[in-house]
């Protein structure tokens, strides 16, 4: 069967972040304005509200995502300090690759529907992807699709949306699980571009 769409995992495959804000990091901000949060504590809550909430609810602000965070770990922060937080995140941008407006804009040339598969929120790379939108036809987040990405069921609400059928689609992304056995489950064609330094099951896959 003909390929008639293709569908890109984000990070890792089509960009990353300019640098990492690391557990650590988060934590040292958080106790130098009184609030006890350690990094096992903080990243938990933080994948919590990636991996569930977000899918089931949405978040259309870092500082919204952030409030539930802190919901979650039961701290009551100040507005001052949950800005600063989003402001540290947002200090490090989503960047795509060189080469990864020419891939996108090339599917679409050679007349693909396209598609982004992520769990990442969209406040963290909405801006990020400007460059390319206007070369994808749906960008499918957690939210989207109401599972995160572990849950191979994301990829029909794409070819549901892009109206194409699995054996058609192509996934192509760098992780080996996500984005290539879960993509083979769903009938689904895929090229696995590895990557170094992504965490498995990162909240930014």
């Amino acid at each position: 069967m003909a390929t008639g769409a293709v569908i890109f995992d984000l990070f890792k495959t089509l960009g990353e972040f300019e640098w990492t804000i690391t557990d650590e990091d988060v934590s040292s901000l958080l106790r130098g304005r009184g609030y006890e949060v350690y990094p096992q504590a903080w990243r938990h809550a933080f994948s919590f509200v990636v991996f569930v909430d977000y899918p089931r609810h949405g978040f259309d602000s870092h500082e919204a995502l952030f409030k539930q965070v802190f919901r979650r770990l039961e701290v009551d922060a100040d507005d001052d300090t949950v800005n600063d937080l989003a402001d540290t995140f947002r200090s490090s941008p989503f960047r795509l690759y060189p080469e990864s407006h020419e891939a996108v804009k090339r599917a679409r040339d050679i007349g693909l529907k396209t598609a982004i598969a992520t769990s990442t929120p969209k406040p963290f790379f909405r801006t990020g992807v400007e460059p390319i939108a206007e070369y994808i036809d749906f960008i499918c987040t957690g939210y989207e699709a109401g599972y995160e990405k572990s849950n191979p069921r994301i990829y029909k609400v794409i070819t549901d949306r892009l109206q194409v059928e699995p054996e058609e689609t192509v996934v192509i992304g760098d992780d080996p699980v996500l984005d290539i056995s879960n993509a083979k489950q769903h009938g689904m064609r895929a090229i696995h571009i590895p990557r170094e330094g992504a965490p498995p099951n990162s909240p930014t896959t």
